[in-house]
């Protein structure tokens, strides 16, 4: 017959029942621990407002440039501190007097950032048919005074 101590006999679990205090004292400090990193954080809606508003500025950017190449005629980019504009040339020679069509729901492409999220400097260019900026000068944007946007001379890349 094999000798097993007290402690590991299943046969004494059945009159035991509820955690140590030892457990308990950890799972406290262990819930404290995650409201202490986490609840900060969901509070504060900031960085991720500003993340994505800067996302949203992006990818209209992007839009602006593939849809200059591809139709062949200047799109303009106007900015404000709260939104974006995108307006296009219909015809060669008339500067910018149509609003660009948002792919998604049809209305005209404005990005408006969350309250409190800032959009600066107010800048206004032009992505010309080959898809750079237009003057040929790199712009620089920053979202909620933190996250950068370039768009780079000559080749008008967005990053």
């Amino acid at each position: 017959m094999l000798k097993t101590d007290s402690f590991m006999c299943p046969c004494n679990r059945g009159a035991s029942r509820g955690f140590t205090l030892v457990e308990l004292v950890l799972v406290i400090m262990i819930a404290g621990v995650i409201a202490v990193v986490a609840v900060p954080r969901m509070v504060d809606r900031s960085a991720f407002q500003t993340r994505g508003g800067a996302s949203e500025v992006r990818t209209a950017l992007r839009y602006a440039q593939r849809l200059a190449m591809a139709k062949n005629r200047e799109v303009c980019v106007t900015t404000t501190a709260s939104d974006l504009t995108l307006m296009f040339n219909p015809l060669p020679g008339i500067v910018c007097s149509q609003a660009v069509i948002r792919p998604s729901d049809g209305g005209a492409y404005v990005v408006t950032l969350p309250a409190g999220i800032t959009l600066t400097p107010g800048v206004s260019f032009r992505f010309d048919a080959q898809g750079r900026p237009s003057p040929n000068a790199a712009v620089t944007m920053t979202v909620g005074g933190t996250t950068q946007i370039n768009v780079t001379r000559e080749t008008g890349y967005v990053q």
